[in-house]
């Protein structure tokens, strides 16, 4: 029998704690359905700093769940929001993963 992958489970929990978290801000914040041209400060360094910490080798591997968790929190904003800042947390993660395979080999 294969050995159960908790480490993608706690992953998975802590993105869904992350947009449940994003989308309960995002309602309290902003009253409007949708806004053009907004981008949110705190969304916005949630985002960079799972970017950031996504390719860091952190202890124990936390370093995958807590950025999921900050990258959750833009993902799962409303509809119209959050957009800009996941796009630009996700590119900084995908940019460090793919110099941290190359500065690695």
């Amino acid at each position: 029998m294969e050995e159960v992958p908790y480490h993608l489970l706690c992953c998975i929990v802590s993105l869904v704690m992350g947009g449940f978290l994003g989308l309960t801000y995002s309602y309290k914040r902003y009253l409007k359905p949708y806004v053009e041209r907004c981008i949110d400060r705190w969304a916005l360094l949630s985002a960079i700093l799972g970017g950031v910490l996504f390719p860091l080798p952190l202890p124990y591997g936390i370093n995958y769940p807590l950025s999921l968790f900050l990258l959750g929190v833009p993902f799962g904003m409303r509809p119209g929001y959050g957009r800009i800042e996941l796009i630009t947390g996700v590119s900084i993660a995908i940019l460090g993963y793919l110099i941290r395979g190359l500065i690695g080999r």
